[in-house]
């Protein structure tokens, strides 16, 4: 079986890029360990393949994975898992979080 590949969404990466500036406001390095280690889970859940909580409630074939404080909401195809957001987890979704521009 072929390994899948990721690809953030444009939302995803201006996500992340919150996420490393909100915790590098006070600690730097940390910020850095904790993109490291969401990286390391996307790359998981991509070799995984169909995993983690089904949310059709807000988009077709959305899922989501839990880690740590932050979900990672993704779809998955046969070569790639497309990352579409990473929200902290006590963050109110709609629908409207993830446009179908970004599938």
């Amino acid at each position: 079986m072929r390994r899948r590949r990721f690809r953030l969404s444009e939302q995803a990466a201006d996500d992340l890029t919150e996420i490393y500036d909100y915790i590098a406001r006070t600690n730097p390095k940390a910020a850095e360990r904790v993109l490291n280690a969401i990286e390391a889970k996307i790359r998981s859940v991509a070799a995984l393949g169909l995993t983690g909580a089904s949310r059709d409630d807000m988009s077709p074939d959305l899922r989501a994975v839990f880690f740590r404080n932050h979900l990672i909401y993704f779809r998955v195809t046969a070569s790639h898992l497309l990352v579409l957001r990473i929200l902290h987890g006590r963050q109110d979704i709609t629908s409207e979080d993830f446009p179908e521009s970004e599938i």
